[in-house]
């Protein structure tokens, strides 16, 4: 592509330097700067050639970029994203979109008043394995799905909580883990009105949890059970099945099953499960496998995403009010987990 989309990003931590990486493999987009507060990220910008910023502010003084990818801690999403929307440059904000609720409304309502596109980091969407998955349910070809069975199971060493802000509340498994999961069975399964959530901490013992089970009601009637644990040895987790992050290694299992009442559906470990004929438990059951490769460059296809639509290709796969809900409901899942009860999401 001659004229690439030039993109800019702001705070390279773990996910911004994720970014760096994917920008130097997209073909629709170039880097056009790095702004970080730390002086020692100055290295990724001499090793890309880019200018280096200390500051949004100082970025938009000089020469601006047709977007710009949010990488900050959350706290800080809504001042850094509400600068670039006010300037009328497109943001790709890494999930969630925001620490509280507010912030998160007043991001979204900036992006309106500005008319400028405001685009959320949740990356799984631009998997080709859930693309399949997203259109088998939309064809029909599952029936009407009436439940679904998510887990999360992984065993993070102690060498995890040497950081001490792990072992407080917001750094287990419900925080740092759950949200990617989230935003995946919305996007799949449709609005959520209810979640009841319990924890527990008595593997560990720290003052955060390791393990929680959260029971999801959808508007379309489907219940979805989903179980997230990091004291379990076990192969049953996305990230160490989607192939998506050469960091896990590949299990080849799934994590996702989603039920209808003509089929069933697994992934990442693709698989569609009917009858032949009559739908019955006495007749043998058959499954089809889909030959789609793993998709290690979800990063790479969410920068081409916010390219076509910065070029009006396209609209938002993952909008401003898609990382508003998704942080509803984790606030209801919190609210649940605190007081015992089946927590209602406002829409």
């Amino acid at each position: 592509m001659k004229n690439k989309v030039k993109v800019a990003v702001v705070g390279i931590g773990l996910m911004g330097s994720q970014h760096l990486k994917a920008l130097n493999l997209s073909k629709k987009a170039k880097l056009h700067s790095i702004v970080d507060l730390n002086k020692k990220s100055e290295i990724h910008a001499k090793k890309f050639k880019v200018p280096f910023h200390s500051s949004s502010k100082e970025l938009l003084k000089n020469d601006k970029p047709d977007a710009v990818i949010v990488a900050t801690p959350n706290q800080f999403h809504e001042k850094h994203t509400i600068s670039f929307l006010n300037a009328k440059i497109p943001v790709l904000l890494e999930k969630p979109i925001s620490d509280n609720i507010l912030k998160a409304k007043k991001i979204i309502q900036s992006s309106k008043k500005n008319k400028t596109h405001l685009l959320i980091g949740y990356h799984r969407r631009h998997n080709s394995i859930v693309t399949k998955v997203k259109k088998q349910i939309d064809s029909g070809n599952l029936g009407k799905i009436v439940a679904a069975n998510v887990m999360c199971w992984l065993y993070k060493n102690n060498d995890w909580y040497k950081e001490k802000w792990r072992i407080k509340k917001g750094g287990g498994p419900l925080g740092i883990n759950l949200v990617h999961d989230i935003d995946l069975i919305c996007y799949l399964l449709g609005p959520v009105t209810h979640v009841q959530a319990t924890a527990s901490n008595k593997i560990r013992k720290y003052e955060v949890e390791d393990t929680a089970i959260v029971n999801f009601t959808f508007k379309s009637g489907t219940l979805c059970t989903l179980s997230v644990s990091d004291t379990i040895v076990a192969p049953y987790s996305y990230e160490l099945t989607a192939g998506e992050n050469p960091a896990y290694p590949i299990t080849n299992q799934s994590a996702y099953y989603i039920g209808g009442t003509k089929g069933s559906i697994q992934f990442p470990n693709l698989k569609h499960w009917y009858n032949k004929g009559e739908r019955s438990w006495w007749k043998p059951i058959y499954h089809k496998d889909f030959n789609i490769r793993l998709s290690r460059f979800t990063l790479i296809n969410q920068i081409d995403h916010l390219c076509d639509v910065v070029l009006g290709k396209a609209k938002p796969k993952v909008s401003g009010n898609d990382g508003l809900q998704s942080l509803k409901i984790f606030d209801a899942i919190i609210r649940s987990n605190k007081t015992g009860k089946k927590v209602r999401i406002n829409r």
